[in-house]
């Protein structure tokens, strides 16, 4: 496998009530895909279809061991998917809200690297193809 990067996307998530480092996790994974449209994934790499990408996804947050990875990756579409939790991001004061699911009077951080590969033998062979 001859795996080259395609596109790197940086997003923020934020819990603002219940602690959640998973939930926050997930916003910054969306946040970072919701401001790209990979069409050249079809058109010049000539991926037939969305599942031939690779997507790596690197989230920094407090408490990494408390988040559900596989919600985290419910948050990608398609591709072919894996994820590293680590700690990072940043908790700050707010207002403690228990009506909210506030255990605390905490916001949660996350910050995600979103990483879309492409498979260059693969591309190749599409080209020679067409």
């Amino acid at each position: 496998m001859n795996l080259r990067k395609y596109i790197v996307e940086i997003g923020m998530g934020i819990d603002q009530h219940g602690q959640d480092s998973t939930n926050a996790a997930q916003k910054a994974v969306k946040d970072a895909i919701s401001r790209s449209c990979l069409c050249g994934l079809f058109e010049i790499a000539k991926l037939s279809e969305a599942n031939q990408m690779f997507v790596e996804v690197l989230v920094a947050c407090p408490n990494p061991g408390t988040v559900n990875e596989g919600k985290v990756l419910q948050a990608i579409p398609f591709g072919r998917k894996q994820v590293k939790v680590i700690e990072g991001g940043m908790i700050a004061k707010s207002i403690y809200q228990p009506e909210l699911g506030d255990t605390s009077d905490e916001v949660f951080v996350a910050n995600a690297a979103v990483t879309v590969s492409v498979d260059m033998d693969e591309v190749l062979e599409a080209w020679k193809a067409s």
